[in-house]
């Protein structure tokens, strides 16, 4: 028997992504019980057979899951039945025009690839009625790109990230004082290149100090010799559960990214996982980050020059750290997992779903 509510069909690729965890499975679970939407997970199976959208109010179409002929097939027969159709979009993926940056940002050379997925974004983009989206600044685009209304749904903390963060805040303390860097690929090189001479200067001042990286880096010879020492250790990437484990093992959590149009377009969700388990971040001023930051409140923004001067300030001051992670975890729990969260879902699902 269907649940009462509007019906929301989320076409998706696989389990697999991040983008399923963040775009599709945290709504998914925020709306568990909601009596004004129904959400459903339609995978490929699913589309060829043709379940679930005769009677849905909304197809919402996941990023991933874009590259597939069957999704076009799909949104020409969700318009034929009166569904409104939603292309969820979380990356500066769709105009030609952004094509050099978006290569800058992911580190690649393959120019037929990225031309060739931007077609397929785009052809799903000219046959929605819409989009969501993870900030006001990736939406504008959006807009400006296709005229078709916006609405924002930011990435999002689900209960097993939010419970395996509260066993971990009694095992915080530890020897020394370890910054973290969460880069998960090796794309973000020159991020990690823009904040490296300052964070070398901070751990040649202190040597109780140690640096953890989580995923695939490529690192400069000067920080290879720090490897060599022990003061580097580099983990390969890991599940999200676990990586809520080693965030809360660092004293800050740090999140550089050389800022244009490329990185505005990102989510914040390197501060709120970090706030999460109580551990302070300091973050470049990208878009979200100033929305979510406010300096010296739950968090930091650094420029370059200013990495250096914020680590030793979080190191000099452990209390006013730990005041900073409660209030930062405040925060995140407010905006990216409770009642408020669950508004900004339901308001942009209520906008398309009329």
């Amino acid at each position: 028997m269907r649940k009462m509510g509007k019906k929301i069909s989320y076409i998706v690729e696989d389990k697999k992504s991040a983008q399923y965890r963040y775009r599709c499975m945290n709504v998914y679970q925020v709306l568990e019980g909601n009596n004004e939407y129904n959400v459903e997970l339609l995978y490929k199976k699913d589309l060829i057979e043709g379940k679930g959208l005769i009677e849905s109010d909304l197809v919402v179409v996941e990023r991933q899951s874009a590259k597939d002929n069957t999704v076009v097939e799909v949104i020409n027969e969700a318009k034929r039945k009166k569904p409104k159709v939603v292309f969820d979009l979380d990356d500066l993926v769709f105009d030609y025009k952004d094509l050099p940056i978006l290569m800058r940002g992911t580190g690649s050379r393959n120019f037929v690839y990225w031309a060739g997925y931007i077609w397929g974004i785009r052809r799903i983009a000219k046959r929605v009625d819409g989009f969501i989206c993870t900030n006001d600044f990736l939406g504008k685009k959006l807009e400006r790109s296709f005229g078709k209304p916006y609405k924002v749904i930011r990435n999002s903390l689900n209960k097993e990230q939010v419970e395996v963060s509260n066993e971990c805040l009694p095992k915080k303390k530890h020897d020394g004082f370890v910054v973290g860097y969460f880069s998960g690929s090796p794309t973000h090189r020159k991020d990690f290149a823009m904040v490296e001479p300052e964070l070398v200067r901070f751990m040649e001042k202190h040597e109780d100090v140690k640096l953890r990286v989580v995923g695939y880096m490529k690192f400069s010879d000067n920080m290879q010799n720090w490897i060599n020492t022990g003061r580097v250790e580099v983990i390969a990437p890991v599940d999200y559960l676990k990586l809520q484990r080693l965030i809360a093992e660092v004293d800050v959590n740090i999140a550089p990214l050389v800022i244009n149009d490329f990185t505005n377009c990102k989510s914040e969700l390197k501060f709120f996982e970090a706030a999460v388990v109580e551990t302070t971040t300091i973050a470049s001023p990208t878009y979200a980050y100033k929305k979510a930051i406010k300096d010296g409140e739950n968090g930091f923004l650094a420029k370059p020059g200013e990495w250096y001067d914020k680590l030793e300030y979080l190191y000099n001051h452990p209390d006013e750290n730990q005041k900073i992670a409660k209030c930062a975890k405040t925060y995140a729990l407010k905006h990216y997992y409770g009642k408020e969260f669950v508004k900004e879902v339901e308001e942009a699902y209520g906008y398309f779903a009329k």
